[in-house]
């Protein structure tokens, strides 16, 4: 019995193929802390409703950079 095809596993081509992801800061529309960190793609705008910390409730958080 033989193993076909060699390679690394899990490999989806060249480093990178998959395109860039941006990192971004989220700040609440409220209290403009900046609470959370995440990535996005380029061109898209994040807005999404987190629970803040400092104001102890769920507000809209939005990218700033």
């Amino acid at each position: 019995m033989s193993v076909q095809g060699g390679g690394s596993r899990g490999s989806g081509g060249a480093t990178g193929e998959r395109g860039t992801r941006i990192p971004v800061s989220l700040a609440c529309t409220e209290c403009t802390a900046r609470n959370y960190k995440t990535t996005k793609s380029p061109g898209d705008y994040v807005e999404l409703k987190k629970f803040c910390k400092q104001c102890k409730k769920h507000t809209l958080h939005r990218e700033t950079k």
